[in-house]
């Protein structure tokens, strides 16, 4: 009896998002804007997830061709961006960033004419937000601005030339979407259910308790601020003055006002003095709102608030683990296949019809090294890799990539520094050929 009035549809997920996507989008926006727990969860979100950049690190087999698409590769991430204004690493934190907050983003490969001005590959990337998406075309087979193809396979997007909530949009086809192949799109969003062709804000499980939470903090401000105001009132005979009628500030607005130590004067018999109450629950309430809220984001508590007066080593990573399951979830779900790896496919593309990179009958393979997590305790953390290299759980090169780095520069690096160092006879504690502490350290010669 208790869920008689417990009702839920049976509506698709698209249907579902066309109801609600701008409404949610709208509000998730205005609360990262209005609210600093909104703005903390993008930030900690999209910092995780991107950090400085996903690395693309060449890795065909041959040294030539991978410095030959390394340096090619560097040039361009630096003019990637369409607008001039951005390179490809902050392209990637801001897609991500529109992602999370309004649900979608896109991207449009723009191949520019080559003009002599620049020695970079002439293809460029423009970065558009999910209101481009016209939602609501009615073409054939097209849904929420979606032409979709057999088995829902995508065709292409209707876009917006221009932000429909821009203020100073031409006269002439302001309104008019246009057809863009989905060859030359990459559309960025979270599925979470199958067939869902637009993505909702990650917001959505929080808004409610985020507000309510914007309200609670205020009303505590308030109740505070108003126990401070300690007063002392005189009563007066009927028909007295009123200090407390309504009075207007410079703009004419109407108020009423009671100020720390005040002393009104309304009567004259005696004077009662305030009694404000010292109880609250505010703070029980407020932790438990902020946790409910870092839970629905998929974050921690600590992460949200910087709150660490509870946190120890083991609760600190126990947390962090399960946060960097879904950070790893978005980067090798949905960044990696869906953003990362098409664009490094359509610069190898058109670098070799360019000439810029030699045609090679392999093509040119590639990684992704994925931002670094930083180790809570860093000497455990290292010593646990370490272990688990020694044991067989990761390989060098897993482990020198998790921690941000391309293995092959280190490996590089590393016997560049070593040869200079023993040229120059010069010697450094750091030099890992020696005695850590007195103990021995096993040296394996390697010929060739």
């Amino acid at each position: 009896r208790r869920n008689r009035g417990w009702r839920g549809r049976g509506t698709s997920a698209n249907v579902e998002a066309a109801l609600a996507l701008s409404i949610l989008r709208n509000r998730a926006r205005e609360f990262v804007r209005d609210s600093w727990a909104g703005q903390r969860i993008l930030d900690v979100l999209v910092s995780h997830c991107v950090g400085t950049g996903i690395q693309v690190v060449p890795n065909t087999g041959s040294d030539r061709a991978d410095n030959k698409f390394r340096l090619a590769w560097e040039e361009w991430e630096e003019a990637s961006d369409a607008e001039g204004v951005m390179n490809f690493g902050t392209m990637q934190a801001l897609a991500v960033r529109s992602m999370v907050e309004g649900g979608e983003s896109v991207l449009r490969h723009i191949d520019l004419k080559t003009n002599g001005s620049s020695s970079a590959l002439p293809i460029r990337l423009l970065g558009l937000e999910g209101d481009q998406i016209d939602g609501s075309y009615r073409g054939e087979a097209t849904r929420l601005g979606v032409k979709l193809g057999e088995y829902g396979q995508r065709k292409g997007l209707y876009l917006f030339k221009h932000h429909p909530g821009d203020e100073n949009l031409p006269l002439t086809n302001a309104r008019e979407a246009s057809f863009v192949p989905w060859g030359d799109l990459i559309h960025l969003y979270r599925p979470q259910r199958f067939g869902q062709i637009r993505g909702v804000t990650w917001y959505a499980p929080i808004l409610l308790t985020g507000k309510e939470m914007q309200d609670l903090t205020e009303a505590a401000i308030v109740k505070e601020r108003t126990q401070a105001s300690f007063a002392g009132f005189m009563k007066r005979q009927p028909g007295g003055i009123n200090p407390l009628n309504t009075k207007e500030d410079d703009q004419g607005r109407k108020i009423t006002r009671i100020e720390p130590g005040m002393i009104a004067d309304i009567g004259e018999a005696d004077i009662v003095f305030s009694q404000p109450s010292g109880q609250s629950s505010f703070g029980e309430a407020y932790i438990a709102g902020m946790q409910a809220m870092a839970a629905g984001a998929g974050i921690t508590y600590d992460q949200l608030t910087g709150d660490l007066t509870r946190a120890n080593y083991s609760s600190l990573r126990a947390g962090k683990i399960e946060f960097r399951r879904l950070v790893e979830q978005v980067q090798w779900h949905i960044l990696a296949p869906r953003l990362i790896r098409p664009v490094a496919r359509r610069f190898i593309q058109r670098g070799m019809l360019a000439g810029i990179l030699p045609v090679r009958r392999d093509g040119y393979r590639f990684d992704l090294v994925m931002p670094a997590n930083e180790p809570i305790d860093p000497k455990k953390d290292l010593e646990a890799d370490i272990l688990a290299v020694r044991a067989g759980r990761l390989s060098p090169q897993e482990f020198i990539s998790a921690w941000g780095r391309d293995w092959r520069k280190v490996v590089a690096d590393t016997a560049a520094f070593l040869a200079e160092i023993d040229k120059k006879n010069v010697t450094f504690d750091i030099d890992a050929r020696r005695p850590v502490n007195g103990q021995a350290t096993q040296r394996v010669e390697v010929e060739g």
